[in-house]
């Protein structure tokens, strides 16, 4: 005899509607996100390959992050170098081809004959004007003009922190205090009244040390340069690439070339080191000149020791722009290592992606096919049930 339908098999149904709707709602939802589940414990044995390959990729974005900051601070470092270069070289070629003769003064030539000789003399011991001519006037302009801007250069910014300052880099690294003005004013004045010699003076500007016998040297801290930079305390800046490399990418401003540069570019500015000849305004000499030139007795000596101090200046300023090509290959140097470094950790990531794919991700066809076969297999189990539902024994009969 045929049976009509009893409680087990209702039940039987209802359990495999259940499983059909948690099958369904299972691959609706990879379909949806492109993952296999939604949590690591969904993964079961997989779930440590996938944990180790994330914390891989996380270490190796870290490393990517340090190597896209370390560039960042280390263009701004080649585009001040680039710029020092540029704009110093125009100052160069003005001094490289400023004339060595005349007194670049304007004025009537102050003439002296010694009384206690019978000869009639025309020493030239001054000018009545302490006036400069266009040809030096340029030189102090583009000077005072490069100081300035070489100040900022050698206080980009990245952020809030300072790329010439080394490892102290929220301190700024220079600063105009004055005091490298006024020393500067000192020198040329002791320069020019024979206190030091023109060769003591050239000395005081290029040595940097003042314990090393010369009292005079510009040191760093006199120059404007931080208290770190000065004392040389500050130390390098590193970039991490990976769990066992550091490149080291430091550049200072108190470095030669920098150093250099900044001190040239004081002494030529300097208000006080023009004029070449003593000035003599009522053209009567010997008297106190009005004001005081180059060191000497009469022009041929005042221009001589004032064209020895110009073509020094004029080689700190060559040798520098030259010098800092040194810095230059240091800092591109460690860019190309870093650049080889990112790029083998962009393999490193995109081999770990491929692992965290093969174990979290869904093939979505393969899904859309079987979200199809339950959605079909899910329908019919309604129409079964309902089918089912309607059946009684009168029907039956």
């Amino acid at each position: 005899m045929t049976g009509v339908s009893t409680l087990g098999q209702a039940l039987r149904q209802i359990d495999n509607i259940n499983r059909q709707k948690t099958q369904f709602s299972e691959l609706s939802v990879q379909m949806a996100t492109g993952k296999k589940t939604g949590s690591f414990a969904g993964l079961k044995s997989t779930a440590l390959t996938s944990l180790r390959a994330r914390e891989g990729v996380e270490s190796i974005d870290t490393y990517l992050n340090n190597i896209l900051k370390a560039d960042i601070r280390i263009n701004l470092m080649l585009k001040t170098i680039e710029e020092t270069q540029a704009q110093n070289s125009n100052l160069a070629e003005l001094l490289v081809d400023f004339p060595r003769q005349g007194p670049h003064q304007e004025g009537d030539d102050v003439i002296y004959d010694d009384p206690a000789t019978p000869e009639i003399e025309t020493t030239i011991v001054g000018k009545t004007s302490s006036t400069v001519d266009n040809d030096l006037q340029a030189i102090q302009d583009q000077s005072d003009s490069l100081y300035t801007f070489m100040l900022d250069l050698l206080n980009t910014q990245d952020g809030d922190r300072y790329v010439f300052a080394g490892s102290d880099g929220r301190t700024q690294p220079i600063t105009n205090s004055g005091t490298l003005d006024a020393a500067v004013s000192t020198l040329i004045t002791e320069w020019k009244n024979g206190t030091i010699t023109t060769d003591e003076f050239i000395d005081d500007i290029r040595g940097r040390d003042a314990l090393s016998g010369n009292p005079n040297a510009l040191s760093d801290t006199v120059i404007g340069y931080s208290s770190s930079l000065s004392s040389g305390n500050t130390g390098d800046v590193f970039v991490r690439v990976d769990d066992t490399k550091e490149l080291k990418y430091t550049a200072l401003a108190n470095e030669d070339p920098f150093r250099n540069i900044i001190v040239a570019l004081s002494v030529l500015k300097n208000e006080n080191l023009p004029p070449i000849l003593d000035v003599y305004e009522d053209g009567v000499y010997p008297g106190i000149p009005d004001a005081q030139g180059a060191p000497g007795v009469d022009k041929s000596e005042m221009t001589d020791n004032f064209y020895q101090l110009v073509n020094e200046l004029t080689q700190m300023v060559v040798e520098s722009i030259d010098d800092v090509d040194q810095i230059r290959f240091r800092l591109e140097t460690t860019r190309a290592q870093m650049n080889e470094s990112q790029e083998k950790q962009v393999v490193k990531k995109n081999l770990l992606q491929t692992t965290i794919a093969d174990v979290e991700d869904v093939d979505v066809n393969e899904v859309a096919v079987k979200l199809q076969a339950v959605s079909t297999q899910l329908e019919t189990s309604y129409q079964v049930t309902a089918i089912t539902s309607q059946l009684s024994l009168i029907n039956f009969l």
